[in-house]
Protein backbone atom coordinates (compact mmCIF):
# COMPACT_ATOMS: atom_id res chain seq x y z
CA UNK A 1 0.00 0.00 0.00
CA UNK A 2 1.54 3.51 -1.10
CA UNK A 3 -0.14 6.20 1.46
CA UNK A 4 0.93 9.44 -0.07
CA UNK A 5 1.11 10.86 3.38
CA UNK A 6 3.50 7.90 4.30
CA UNK A 7 7.54 9.55 3.92
CA UNK A 8 9.28 7.11 1.82
CA UNK A 9 12.41 5.93 1.81
CA UNK A 10 15.43 4.33 -0.21
CA UNK A 11 18.12 2.41 1.10
CA UNK A 12 21.52 1.35 -0.49
CA UNK A 13 22.72 -1.26 0.54
CA UNK A 14 21.75 -4.12 2.27
CA UNK A 15 24.00 -4.86 4.73
CA UNK A 16 24.03 -5.09 8.87
CA UNK A 17 23.91 -1.64 9.30
CA UNK A 18 21.24 -0.92 6.52
CA UNK A 19 18.94 -3.80 7.83
CA UNK A 20 19.09 -1.84 11.54
CA UNK A 21 18.10 1.50 9.37
CA UNK A 22 15.08 -0.76 7.69
CA UNK A 23 13.80 -2.13 11.15
CA UNK A 24 13.81 1.70 12.56
CA UNK A 25 12.07 3.29 9.65
CA UNK A 26 9.63 0.64 9.55
CA UNK A 27 9.31 1.11 13.20
CA UNK A 28 8.30 4.92 12.60
CA UNK A 29 5.79 3.91 9.93
CA UNK A 30 7.55 4.78 7.00
CA UNK A 31 8.07 3.32 3.68
CA UNK A 32 10.86 1.69 2.62
CA UNK A 33 12.62 0.33 -0.37
CA UNK A 34 15.88 -1.72 -0.22
CA UNK A 35 18.16 -1.84 -2.98
CA UNK A 36 20.88 -4.34 -2.61
CA UNK A 37 23.91 -7.07 -4.22
CA UNK A 38 22.55 -9.17 -2.57
CA UNK A 39 18.99 -8.86 -4.32
CA UNK A 40 20.57 -8.88 -7.40
CA UNK A 41 20.88 -5.48 -8.15
CA UNK A 42 24.11 -3.85 -9.27
CA UNK A 43 24.20 0.02 -8.14
CA UNK A 44 26.78 0.45 -9.86
CA UNK A 45 23.99 0.73 -12.48
CA UNK A 46 22.02 3.29 -10.46
CA UNK A 47 20.17 4.50 -13.88
CA UNK A 48 18.57 0.96 -13.94
CA UNK A 49 16.26 1.60 -10.75
CA UNK A 50 16.00 5.43 -11.49
CA UNK A 51 12.19 4.81 -10.72
CA UNK A 52 13.18 3.94 -7.39
CA UNK A 53 15.11 6.93 -6.71
CA UNK A 54 11.99 9.24 -8.12
CA UNK A 55 9.34 7.25 -5.72
CA UNK A 56 11.53 8.01 -2.47
CA UNK A 57 11.47 11.17 -0.44
CA UNK A 58 14.92 10.62 0.47
CA UNK A 59 17.93 8.46 0.19
CA UNK A 60 20.45 6.36 2.65
CA UNK A 61 23.76 5.87 0.59
CA UNK A 62 25.29 2.80 2.77
CA UNK A 63 26.03 0.70 -0.37
CA UNK A 64 29.68 -0.09 -0.34
CA UNK A 65 32.29 -2.49 -1.95
CA UNK A 66 34.79 -2.88 1.64
CA UNK A 67 35.83 -6.44 0.59
CA UNK A 68 36.94 -8.56 3.31
CA UNK A 69 39.45 -7.73 6.57
CA UNK A 70 40.93 -11.01 7.69
CA UNK A 71 42.90 -11.99 5.09
CA UNK A 72 45.98 -10.64 3.58
CA UNK A 73 45.09 -8.82 -0.04
CA UNK A 74 47.55 -8.21 -2.73
CA UNK A 75 47.25 -5.41 -4.90
CA UNK A 76 44.70 -6.53 -7.66
CA UNK A 77 42.51 -7.08 -4.96
CA UNK A 78 42.97 -3.51 -3.73
CA UNK A 79 42.45 -2.51 -7.36
CA UNK A 80 39.53 -3.90 -7.74
CA UNK A 81 37.73 -2.54 -4.71
CA UNK A 82 39.16 0.84 -5.59
CA UNK A 83 37.47 0.27 -9.26
CA UNK A 84 34.05 -1.11 -7.98
CA UNK A 85 33.31 1.78 -5.45
CA UNK A 86 34.55 4.62 -7.94
CA UNK A 87 32.00 2.71 -10.43
CA UNK A 88 29.73 2.97 -7.59
CA UNK A 89 30.25 6.64 -6.90
CA UNK A 90 29.60 8.02 -10.57
CA UNK A 91 26.70 5.50 -10.92
CA UNK A 92 24.61 6.39 -7.28
CA UNK A 93 25.40 10.16 -7.76
CA UNK A 94 24.47 11.13 -11.29
CA UNK A 95 21.37 9.71 -10.17
CA UNK A 96 20.82 11.43 -7.05
CA UNK A 97 21.93 14.72 -9.16
CA UNK A 98 19.06 14.11 -11.46
CA UNK A 99 16.17 12.95 -9.02
CA UNK A 100 17.27 16.27 -6.68
CA UNK A 101 16.23 14.43 -3.09
CA UNK A 102 17.48 14.89 0.14
CA UNK A 103 20.33 11.74 0.75
CA UNK A 104 22.55 10.78 3.52
CA UNK A 105 25.51 9.52 2.60
CA UNK A 106 27.08 7.07 5.09
CA UNK A 107 31.55 7.15 5.84
CA UNK A 108 33.73 6.30 7.37
CA UNK A 109 36.77 7.29 9.71
CA UNK A 110 39.13 5.90 6.88
CA UNK A 111 38.14 8.44 4.89
CA UNK A 112 41.48 9.93 6.44
CA UNK A 113 43.56 6.92 5.31
CA UNK A 114 45.49 6.37 2.12
CA UNK A 115 43.57 3.30 1.34
CA UNK A 116 40.81 2.33 -1.26
CA UNK A 117 38.61 2.41 1.38
CA UNK A 118 39.52 5.39 2.53
CA UNK A 119 39.92 7.33 -0.68
CA UNK A 120 36.93 6.06 -2.12
CA UNK A 121 34.89 7.22 0.64
CA UNK A 122 36.71 10.93 1.01
CA UNK A 123 35.70 11.29 -2.95
CA UNK A 124 32.43 10.02 -2.10
CA UNK A 125 32.11 12.65 0.62
CA UNK A 126 33.62 15.53 -1.65
CA UNK A 127 30.97 14.48 -3.97
CA UNK A 128 28.04 14.56 -1.37
CA UNK A 129 29.06 18.11 -0.30
CA UNK A 130 28.88 19.40 -4.21
CA UNK A 131 25.31 17.95 -4.19
CA UNK A 132 24.04 19.52 -1.11
CA UNK A 133 23.88 16.11 0.76
CA UNK A 134 24.36 15.07 4.33
CA UNK A 135 27.71 12.91 5.38
CA UNK A 136 27.69 10.41 8.52
CA UNK A 137 31.36 9.38 9.20
CA UNK A 138 30.88 6.10 11.08
CA UNK A 139 33.85 4.92 13.58
CA UNK A 140 33.25 1.58 15.32
CA UNK A 141 30.02 0.08 15.09
CA UNK A 142 28.64 -2.68 16.54
CA UNK A 143 25.86 -5.18 17.03
CA UNK A 144 25.59 -8.68 16.88
CA UNK A 145 26.25 -10.45 13.86
CA UNK A 146 27.40 -13.69 12.67
CA UNK A 147 31.43 -14.47 12.74
CA UNK A 148 33.03 -14.26 9.56
CA UNK A 149 35.33 -12.32 6.99
CA UNK A 150 33.51 -9.04 7.91
CA UNK A 151 32.59 -8.98 11.24
CA UNK A 152 33.70 -6.47 13.78
CA UNK A 153 36.15 -6.52 16.88
CA UNK A 154 32.92 -6.69 19.59
CA UNK A 155 31.03 -9.81 17.80
CA UNK A 156 34.06 -11.85 17.76
CA UNK A 157 35.45 -11.02 21.16
CA UNK A 158 31.93 -12.60 22.08
CA UNK A 159 31.97 -15.36 19.82
CA UNK A 160 35.46 -16.31 21.14
CA UNK A 161 33.76 -16.39 24.39
CA UNK A 162 30.92 -18.19 24.05
CA UNK A 163 32.96 -20.87 22.62
CA UNK A 164 35.42 -21.28 25.67
CA UNK A 165 37.50 -18.03 25.60
CA UNK A 166 37.75 -14.41 24.86
CA UNK A 167 40.75 -13.85 23.33
CA UNK A 168 42.76 -10.90 21.12
CA UNK A 169 45.42 -10.92 19.24
CA UNK A 170 46.82 -7.82 20.21
CA UNK A 171 47.87 -6.64 23.84
CA UNK A 172 45.12 -4.70 24.08
CA UNK A 173 46.30 -1.42 24.62
CA UNK A 174 44.67 0.26 21.25
CA UNK A 175 41.91 2.47 22.18
CA UNK A 176 38.40 2.63 19.99
CA UNK A 177 34.91 4.62 20.71
CA UNK A 178 32.32 1.88 20.04
CA UNK A 179 28.32 2.91 19.24
CA UNK A 180 25.80 0.05 19.40
CA UNK A 181 24.15 -0.37 15.81
CA UNK A 182 20.84 0.83 17.44
CA UNK A 183 22.16 4.50 18.57
CA UNK A 184 23.81 4.88 14.79
CA UNK A 185 20.98 4.33 12.80
CA UNK A 186 18.74 6.91 15.10
CA UNK A 187 21.62 9.06 14.92
CA UNK A 188 21.42 8.83 10.70
CA UNK A 189 17.41 9.60 11.26
CA UNK A 190 18.41 12.30 13.61
CA UNK A 191 21.24 14.23 11.06
CA UNK A 192 18.13 14.62 8.41
CA UNK A 193 15.62 15.85 10.74
CA UNK A 194 17.63 18.61 12.04
CA UNK A 195 19.43 19.12 8.45
CA UNK A 196 23.49 19.00 9.77
CA UNK A 197 25.28 18.50 6.58
CA UNK A 198 27.87 16.55 8.56
CA UNK A 199 28.37 14.31 11.28
CA UNK A 200 31.40 11.88 13.42
CA UNK A 201 28.48 9.08 14.38
CA UNK A 202 30.60 7.98 17.57
CA UNK A 203 30.40 7.95 21.08
CA UNK A 204 33.13 10.16 21.60
CA UNK A 205 34.15 8.11 24.44
CA UNK A 206 37.68 6.17 24.15
CA UNK A 207 37.94 2.82 25.50
CA UNK A 208 41.26 0.31 25.41
CA UNK A 209 40.41 -2.60 24.17
CA UNK A 210 41.39 -4.79 26.90
CA UNK A 211 38.98 -3.62 28.69
CA UNK A 212 36.30 -4.18 26.69
CA UNK A 213 37.61 -7.93 26.19
CA UNK A 214 37.95 -8.00 30.29
CA UNK A 215 34.30 -6.97 30.14
CA UNK A 216 33.38 -9.43 28.14
CA UNK A 217 34.99 -12.18 29.64
CA UNK A 218 33.38 -11.41 33.35
CA UNK A 219 29.88 -11.16 31.45
CA UNK A 220 30.14 -14.94 29.67
CA UNK A 221 31.79 -15.91 32.75
CA UNK A 222 35.38 -17.12 30.69
CA UNK A 223 38.87 -16.83 30.90
CA UNK A 224 40.63 -13.41 28.94
CA UNK A 225 43.55 -13.76 26.89
CA UNK A 226 45.83 -10.85 25.49
CA UNK A 227 48.45 -11.51 23.13
CA UNK A 228 51.59 -9.85 23.45
CA UNK A 229 52.26 -7.58 19.99
CA UNK A 230 50.27 -4.03 20.17
CA UNK A 231 48.03 -3.59 17.85
CA UNK A 232 47.05 -1.08 15.38
CA UNK A 233 46.65 2.34 16.44
CA UNK A 234 43.43 4.56 16.43
CA UNK A 235 43.26 7.04 13.69
CA UNK A 236 42.25 10.62 14.00
CA UNK A 237 39.97 12.04 16.64
CA UNK A 238 36.15 12.68 15.74
CA UNK A 239 35.73 16.17 15.53
CA UNK A 240 32.17 17.03 14.49
CA UNK A 241 29.69 15.50 17.10
CA UNK A 242 25.67 15.49 16.11
CA UNK A 243 23.39 17.86 17.29
CA UNK A 244 21.40 17.79 20.23
CA UNK A 245 22.00 13.94 20.09
CA UNK A 246 23.68 11.55 22.23
CA UNK A 247 24.05 7.48 22.44
CA UNK A 248 21.44 6.01 24.85
CA UNK A 249 22.76 2.47 25.26
CA UNK A 250 25.69 2.36 26.78
CA UNK A 251 29.19 -0.27 26.05
CA UNK A 252 27.59 -2.22 29.01
CA UNK A 253 24.02 -2.35 27.61
CA UNK A 254 25.30 -3.58 24.34
CA UNK A 255 28.09 -6.35 25.67
CA UNK A 256 24.94 -7.32 26.98
CA UNK A 257 22.36 -7.21 23.80
CA UNK A 258 25.21 -8.67 21.65
CA UNK A 259 25.84 -11.75 24.16
CA UNK A 260 22.12 -12.63 24.37
CA UNK A 261 21.57 -12.32 20.68
CA UNK A 262 24.62 -14.41 20.13
CA UNK A 263 23.15 -17.19 22.00
CA UNK A 264 20.39 -17.30 20.93
CA UNK A 265 22.33 -17.47 17.59
CA UNK A 266 24.24 -20.36 18.88
CA UNK A 267 21.04 -22.03 19.87
CA UNK A 268 19.44 -21.86 17.07
CA UNK A 269 22.34 -22.69 15.05
CA UNK A 270 24.48 -25.66 16.33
Amino acid sequence: MDNKNTRKNLILGGGFVSSNLRELLEEKGEEVVTLSRGDGKDLRKSEDYISDFEWADRVWFLAWDIGVWKKDKDNSYEIDILESNLQLCKSVFRVLEKVKKPFLFVSSHASTEMIPLGVTKRVAEIWTKLLDGHVARLWNVYGWQPVGEKSHVIPDLVWKGLNGRVELMSDGEEKRQFLHVRDCVEAFYHQLEIGQKYADITSFEWVLLKEVARLAGDKIGVEVSLGSKPGNPGLKSPEVPLGSWGPKISLDQGLDDVINKARKWQKENH
